[in-house]
């Protein structure tokens, strides 16, 4: 019965209705209109007595009690309360195209609406669509509703049939149906007159990001139009997949006052700016923003939103590069509150993976005043970096430095200390570097500290230390060379046999 009341509307497009449909036919081969109608009636689909107010007894009862406009389904005679004597054909025939709505399920209320009802012969898709783009543009720029659906075709199995017969025969094949999903992509973003109260959702799509990029090449016209449907949304889509390669392109060709917006859309929110720049699509937009920016303004608003959460930033794996990126793109006076935090920071920051990288980029950066400032806190720091893994690349480079006050203050750490620092893996390297690169006074302070070990020998077999006592014996001249000579040729035995004492042993220095 439900198939039924779905297909009358079709039936009345058909052949059926002209007589030519043989599904149920007398015996002369015509149209019986009176059969059909008696066999709906046994069904309880509609009234085959004809009593009531429908002159052809056509209205199906379970529809009784729908609106007025529901009940006729399948039109009204309109007459009086006679019995006319109409033929059953004509009775059928006599309905409009505009009577029949498109099928719905049986027995349901349509929802009172002031749209109009569509034509059975309009795409639903269209009809619908049409009305969504005129309330977003009554609406505004960015309203946040979901694009129109477009319906993506797909060949036919016979047509596909028909491809690999025409194939095995050896035939020229067709080409190839467009990709559904380039079919709607290309539908869907046609151009940006239609994406008005849509951007922001297209930007976040894969395929609608790139269309706006290509449209971003085409003038000023089409930079300010997509810059008014995405701007105010820009905090989420430099965290987005897809709308942070549109962000990046958008502050790449945008105006001065169009960037001061986006600038000021960030920073006016503390922690807004940080928290993208934690994020591993929010950074490269970040870095970015930080290369387009130009005026003294622009960066001042985006150095002071990110100090709050410079620590943060340069222990996180995304937020260091924003912090570098500065660091790479501003003058010295820009980058001063930078400066002035790792040097507050810079024995938390100076053992960290990411932080000693920034804080080595930190020293290249600066100058005058404010280099002075942070190598002597790291120098003052310096024991304890020295026996990190990463905070030992902070004093080697300082070391390189040659800042005789840092070293100075370097050389009253660790003296007294040098047997300590050689015998462990990180400092033995610090070590290394100051027999290297220390005054020759500073060199034989270290020397004499490693030959008043009581057991010399327990320094040749270490696995640290014997690279300390072969870098003594590179980096010295004179009475000390041969100090340290005199000292390791009682153990020449030990030195052939050990694992650690080969590069000792080796020297030619040490054979003579």
């Amino acid at each position: 019965m439900e198939r039924l009341l779905d297909e009358i509307p079709l039936l009345h497009h058909g052949d059926f209705l002209l007589g030519r449909c043989d599904a149920v036919a007398d015996d002369d081969g015509g149209f019986d209109v009176s059969r059909l109608i008696r066999e709906l009636a046994e069904m309880g689909v509609v009234d085959g007595d004809g009593d009531g107010d429908d002159e052809f007894g056509m209205l199906p009862s379970p529809l009784s009690s729908v609106a007025a406009d529901d009940a006729a389904f399948f039109g009204s005679g309109g007459g009086g309360g006679g019995g006319g004597a109409m033929s059953p054909t004509s009775s059928l025939c006599f309905l409009s195209h505009d009577a029949f709505p498109p099928p719905s399920p049986p027995f349901s209320r349509r929802v009172n609406t002031p749209l109009p009802s569509p034509s059975v012969f309009k795409p639903f898709s269209g009809f619908y669509s049409g009305v969504l783009l005129d309330a977003a543009e009554s609406d505004g720029w960015d309203t946040r509703c979901s694009p129109p659906p477009i319906p993506a075709s797909n060949p036919t199995p016979a047509a596909r049939g028909r491809s690999k017969t025409s194939r095995r025969k050896g035939e020229r094949a067709t080409p190839p149906a467009a990709s559904p999903k380039k079919c709607a992509a290309t539908a869907r973003y046609e151009s940006l007159a239609g994406l008005r109260g849509f951007m922001y959702h297209i930007a976040r799509d894969q395929h609608g990001c790139r269309f706006l990029q290509q449209r971003l090449d085409d003038g000023k016209r089409e930079v300010d139009f997509i810059f008014a449907g995405v701007a105010r949304h820009a905090v989420e889509l430099m965290v987005n997949p897809f709308g942070n390669y549109l962000m990046q392109k958008l502050l790449a060709v945008c105006d001065d006052e169009q960037r001061m917006a986006v600038v000021l859309t960030l920073t006016k929110d503390a922690f807004v700016l940080v928290r993208i720049s934690l994020n591993v699509h929010g950074t490269r937009a970040v870095q970015k923003l930080i290369e387009s920016l130009r005026t003294r303004e622009e960066i001042q608003l985006v150095v002071e939103a990110l100090r709050p959460g410079f620590l943060e930033l340069i222990k996180d794996p995304n937020g260091n590069h924003v912090v570098q990126r500065c660091l790479q793109s501003f003058d010295a006076n820009d980058n001063k509150p930078i400066f002035e935090a790792a040097a507050v920071h810079c024995l938390d920051i100076g053992m960290q993976c990411h932080g000693c990288c920034v804080l080595q980029r930190c020293i290249a950066r600066s100058g005058g005043e404010q280099r002075e400032k942070l190598v002597a806190a790291i120098a003052s720091n310096g024991f304890e970096l020295a026996q990190d893994a990463y905070g030992n690349y902070v004093v080697q480079y300082v070391i390189d430095l040659k800042v005789p006050a840092a070293n100075a203050s370097l050389t009253k750490q660790f003296q007294g200390r040098y047997i300590h620092l050689s015998m462990q893996k990180f400092s033995s390297n610090v070590v290394e570097k100051c027999l290297k690169v220390f005054k020759e006074a500073d060199k034989a302070t270290i020397i004499l500290e490693l030959l008043a070990v009581p057991h010399f020998e327990q320094l040749l077999q270490h696995p640290f230390a014997n690279y300390v006592i072969y870098s003594a014996i590179q980096n010295s001249k004179g009475s000390l060379h041969s100090a340290l000579t005199n000292a390791i040729r009682p153990h020449v035995e030990l030195l052939r046999t050990s694992p650690y004492c080969k590069r000792i042993y080796s020297r030619a220095l040490l054979k003579k």
